[in-house]
């Protein structure tokens, strides 16, 4: 051992170094050099007992080396450190501007709880106590246990991304409280949805009074499309006209949408024929425009108060469900936006869809099928979409020369 006035080098290597902080409380305090990293680390031991902060000393340095070994970093994070580097990456991942309800639901409430913690130091543990703190602070309502689950998905990125870059060196599996089974959100039958298109257009035309007519126009043709290609609410949120291209099928054309949402950029094929609704958006921009083309980086549901998207319809589609006589709790549970989502899966799989391709279509792939495969659209899956759809639909024969066609 070589003792050099304050420091003493307990390898001699440089590799332990200790010292005494002197103070109101001296604490002995040790300076780890571990091999493979380029940085040191400085930890006080909380003792001012030498032998003591020999023996937590020597037990640090295995732990960092372990650490490194595996591929992680000396240098400890903070929960809130991770989330402004997560969030940045995720950020630079979206187009400018566009949102992200992922961030949004991590940075809510578990940075307040987490924000100081060392992100290596977190456990699940941690988290039994994280949602019993939840169920007593939140915002507007008692967060439920499908709340704070679907929360925990987006806080399970993060901790992804911390292991993607050697923060941490191994997964953190954070627990999943049990619910009283899968809450799918409830669909419509085909009687009722029948009843919605037949309603809808009523209900458009007696908004012109009321000064509602455009909002009801944009609502209908939204609730059409997103019944016809099961996309979720944030990835239509941010669909710009550039991300729309079209496929020319035996049946004719059929369009394409490039969404990027909770798993990462996919392309999306309409059911045949919805592109009448594409088609109605683009005509009345472009009628408020004057005649001219609406931008290609324009959103597609542009609201002309905030030049931003929409951020919900859900006033207007609660609306639309009570003109048409529809009602909107269905066993036990309300129907939303997300029904129509779930409306889109149910009509492909009792259309016979291969469901791998309809995983493809809906985002919702199975690990090992990503895995293997990776995000691809083939003319399978167009021509199975095409061929599962039972969906009717109108025509609208137009001069205007579309962007996507």
């Amino acid at each position: 051992m070589v003792v050099n006035r304050e420091y003493e080098d307990l390898r001699g290597d440089g590799r332990i170094v200790i010292f005494l902080r002197e103070g109101k409380s001296p604490k002995y305090y040790v300076r780890l050099k571990i091999p493979n990293s380029d940085k040191y680390k400085t930890i006080s031991t909380k003792t001012s007992n030498r032998n003591e902060c020999i023996r937590i000393s020597m037990d640090l340095y295995d732990e960092y080396y372990h650490k490194v070994k595996m591929g992680g970093n000396v240098v400890s994070h903070t929960y809130k450190d991770m989330f402004n580097e997560w969030s940045k990456h995720r950020l630079n991942s979206y187009r400018p501007n566009s949102n992200d309800r992922t961030i949004e639901y991590v940075g809510l409430y578990s940075v307040d709880y987490f924000g100081k913690m060392l992100i290596d130091r977190i456990t699940p543990k941690d988290f039994y106590e994280y949602f019993d703190w939840r169920k007593l602070n939140y915002k507007r309502k008692k967060p439920s246990d499908d709340t704070l689950n679907r929360e925990r998905t987006s806080i399970q990125s993060l901790f992804k991304f911390s292991l993607q870059r050697g923060y941490i060196t191994e997964p953190l599996k954070i627990p999943k409280l049990k619910t009283k089974g899968i809450n799918r959100r409830p669909t419509f039958t085909m009687n009722e949805w029948n009843k919605i298109i037949k309603g809808m257009r009523k209900w458009v035309e007696d908004g012109r009074p009321l000064g509602k007519w455009r909002e009801r126009y944009i609502t209908q043709q939204y609730i059409l499309i997103m019944s016809n290609c099961g996309v979720r609410v944030g990835e239509m949120r941010n669909l710009r006209w550039d991300d729309i291209s079209s496929v020319q099928t035996e049946d004719g054309i059929q369009l394409v949408f490039r969404v990027n949402g909770k798993v990462g950029e996919r392309d999306v094929v309409l059911n045949p024929s919805s592109d009448v609704y594409v088609k109605r958006l683009y005509d009345l921009r472009k009628s408020e425009l004057d005649g001219l083309d609406p931008p290609l980086n324009e959103y597609v549901f542009l609201s002309r108060r905030t030049n931003k998207p929409y951020t919900s319809f859900k006033t207007s589609f609660n609306g639309m469900m009570n003109y048409c006589g529809v009602p909107i709790e269905k066993d036990g549970m309300n129907r939303t936006i997300y029904s129509l989502r779930h409306f889109y899966g149910t009509q492909r799989l009792k259309g016979d869809i291969n469901p791998y391709h309809l995983s493809k279509q809906m985002g919702t792939s199975v690990e090992m099928i990503e895995k293997f495969y990776g995000y691809i659209l083939t003319k399978d899956v167009i021509d199975s979409v095409r061929k599962s759809s039972n969906q009717t639909f109108s025509e609208t024969k137009s001069e205007t020369k579309y962007p996507f066609i």
